[in-house]
């Protein structure tokens, strides 16, 4: 027999009443019934409980936290969250943030997101009621692919409106026939699969990028600037400097940049006629004390003239419309010279133990061709006679730790050389995570697909970049890269018991990170 009891109990602030199972049980060897009591919890006056016994409590499950906290801090701290919403409405800017934030913790294929979400707290955490199925997710990203008119306000809402930014070209792998900008490109001999192109810029001002556009796998880097630099005019940029590399180097783009009144700096390549004409007219006063200054641990110099550009051919020029300036970092020319000298002295030793060959330019590599051009090679006796190039050899080592550039700014050269310096800074963060990121865009086979995981990608990059951003203003980097840090904080976890969410145990290294990210612990 079983029932229940209520049991008073006076306390200071009165009297409390606990709830008791009693069974009543036969005992065969004493011969007597006996109870047994089992304490249910605290209860009313009438018996009924006023909390749920802790032993009915059940923990429903315990989901990875860390990583995905941190994402949504940085998202809803930039205001992504919010632009995303506005945009593209409450529920779709959610699943577009999540896909993001997974983008960075989880990068898979679309077949593994559900099985991979079941483990993280992010729907309970951005309060999404999406499973997350294949299927679902695919429909999804063809719908946010094609619609480009609501893309072109997120990167309109995104853009810095002024200010440097830099541009850069990456080619992206696919293994799919049916993309509009799919073609054999210069890579598809080494990576087997077709390619399309990817314009993408970012603002020097934060290092985030803002816009990017698709191109066709074959297209040159320098068709790429017209459309982009128009883009950035539709979206109201301006005034605003575009930091290039090598690759946008061309009178074409030289004047196109000065036709539509938009400013550059742009590097100019090192075989390039008017990069040997700076270079050889900076070496008399590169070196003047009047032009010299001390940059991160070393020497650096600057030399400016200008020059014009003519019928698509530049020109040194005192009154030209453009500005030149020829950069000198002192350890990197120390550094670059020694290795020339060290590649010329291997080549003579190399020569001189061997017979006269006519036929040796065509079996070296294209950089001991280099080297071997410096030098002068005469047969006597079927043995090699070498002699240096005097000249050839004076102008590689004027080349040495020196670089020109373009640039309509009007900075010191000091502050132009550490802007160069940033942007390239930039293009490194970026190249280090596209590969990461971009991964599952060869799975697409459909135009929409692609596009629409391309925006999810750019988001995920978007964030990722920002979290960096973060780590190495606080040290964090100097201990940690990004897979690290995600590995530490994946162990806190959060637990459902009895239908309360609780947080797990926080570690030391847990607080510390969160503490320099100038996150709260919630």
């Amino acid at each position: 027999m079983t029932y229940t009891i209520v049991q008073p109990q006076k306390t200071k602030n009165g009297e409390r009443y606990y709830l008791y199972e009693v069974t009543a049980e036969w005992d065969p060897e004493k011969k007597n019934a006996r109870q047994k009591r089992r304490y249910l919890g605290p209860c009313d006056r009438e018996g009924n409980l006023t909390k749920e016994p802790a032993k009915k409590q059940v923990m429903v499950r315990s989901p990875s936290y860390g990583p995905y906290y941190i994402l949504s801090q940085i998202a809803q701290g930039s205001g992504l969250g919010r632009t995303l919403e506005e945009i593209y409405g409450e529920e779709d800017g959610k699943r577009l943030l999540a896909l993001a934030i997974l983008g960075v913790t989880d990068p898979c294929s679309i077949d593994l997101l559900e099985e991979t979400v079941e483990d993280t707290y992010l729907r309970e955490m951005m309060g999404l009621d999406w499973g997350f199925e294949q299927s679902e997710v695919c429909r999804f990203l063809q719908r946010m692919g094609e619609d480009a008119g609501r893309r072109n306000e997120l990167f309109s809402r995104l853009s810095p409106k002024d200010g440097c930014m830099v541009f850069d070209i990456v080619c992206l792998g696919t293994d799919s026939e049916n993309l509009e900008y799919s073609e054999a490109g210069r890579k598809a001999r080494i990576t087997g699969s077709k390619q399309f192109n990817l314009g993408m810029v970012h603002s020097m001002n934060d290092g985030l990028p803002f816009c990017y556009r698709t191109y066709p796998g074959s297209i040159a880097d320098v068709v790429t600037l017209d459309i982009i630099v128009e883009d950035l005019i539709r979206m109201g940029c301006g005034p605003f400097e575009m930091v290039m590399d090598r690759g946008f180097f061309s009178a074409g783009n030289i004047a196109l940049m000065m036709e539509r009144s938009a400013g550059f700096t742009v590097p100019i390549p090192a075989r390039n006629a008017i990069q040997k004409l700076l270079i050889s007219d900076s070496v008399r006063d590169i070196e003047s004390p009047l032009n010299t200054d001390f940059l991160d641990g070393s020497s650096v110099r600057g030399y400016e003239t200008r020059v014009s550009l003519e019928e698509g051919e530049f020109h040194l020029d005192p009154d030209g419309p453009i500005r030149a300036v020829v950069l000198q970092d002192d350890a990197r020319r120390q550094l670059e010279t020694s290795t020339l000298y060290r590649r010329i002295n291997e080549m003579e030793r190399y020569l001189d133990g061997n017979a006269y060959d006519s036929l040796l330019p065509k079996k070296l590599t294209s950089r001991q061709l280099e080297i071997f051009n410096l030098l002068e090679v005469t047969e006597e006796g079927g043995r090699n006679i070498v002699q240096r190039r005097r000249n050839a050899i004076t102008a590689k080592e004027n080349a040495c730790g020196r670089f020109a550039v373009l640039t309509t700014s009007q900075l010191p050269w000091k502050d132009l050389m550490v802007q160069y310096r940033q942007r390239n800074e930039v293009e490194y963060d970026f190249s280090q995570l596209q590969s990461d990121l971009f991964m599952g865009i060869r799975g697409k086979s459909v135009q929409k697909s692609a596009e629409g995981g391309l925006l999810v990608n750019f988001l995920s990059l978007r964030l990722r970049l920002s979290l960096l951003g973060m780590m190495k203003s606080s040290g964090i980097t100097d201990e940690m890269w990004i897979p690290k840090l995600m590995k530490v904080m994946r162990r806190l976890r959060i637990t459902c018991v009895g239908g309360e969410w609780r947080l797990n145990e926080v570690t030391r290294k847990q607080r510390e990170i969160l503490s320099r990210l100038g996150l709260p612990l919630l």
